[in-house]
């Protein structure tokens, strides 16, 4: 990770501490969340857009009248004085990080886990509800979760939940067999 990186993840987090404890202040954390998504997916589905507030030639001054422009009357005034902060101080560049701490940060207060769950075919809904009941009831939190498939597993689940994974794949079970096998039994006989 470059030294640049590290320092616009901690501008970043600085930033999304600021806005999700005003947002909080303001009992509006739901709408400011849906306004970063909405200006970020905007930003990204417009090149010209993107590439005029990325620009560093472009002056503070026009990237500020653009943004009021496009977003004042979509967006409540939190976001769009953030926004207008972030331009001011010439950090639009760390706005998608931002957005993802800022999401990280909301699912902690909401008390939302979105956690991956990888299986080896697609999973039918009654499967998926299965799940998410039985994790919901483990974590005591909501669980929003995400679906992949990923037939090299085999069979069974992989369930990713921020830093920690439950891995219930027949791929891993084999793999255990194998190294259990290959180290010898118990009794020392090889």
């Amino acid at each position: 990770m470059k030294i640049t990186d590290v320092k616009n993840i901690k501008a970043s987090r600085k930033y999304s501490n600021a806005l999700i404890s005003t947002a909080l202040e303001n009992n509006n954390a739901d709408k400011i969340y849906q306004d970063l998504v909405f200006i970020t997916e905007t930003i990204k589905t417009n090149a010209q857009l993107h590439d005029f507030l990325y620009n560093p030639v472009v002056t503070c001054s026009d990237k500020i009248d653009v943004i009021k422009k496009l977003f004042s009357v979509h967006i409540d005034k939190i976001s769009l004085d953030f926004m207008l902060l972030l331009a001011e101080n010439r950090r639009l560049n760390i706005l998608e990080e931002v957005l993802n701490q800022y999401l990280e940060s909301y699912n902690k207060h909401k008390n939302i886990v979105k956690p991956l769950i990888v299986s080896a075919v697609e999973l039918d809904e009654e499967r998926k509800k299965r799940i998410i009941q039985k994790l919901e009831t483990k974590l005591s939190k909501t669980v929003l979760p995400e679906y992949k498939v990923s037939p090299d597993i085999i069979g069974g689940l992989i369930i990713e939940i921020d830093d920690k994974t439950i891995d219930c794949s027949i791929r891993a079970k084999f793999e255990n067999l194998r190294q259990q096998l290959t180290k010898g039994n118990k009794y020392g006989n090889n």
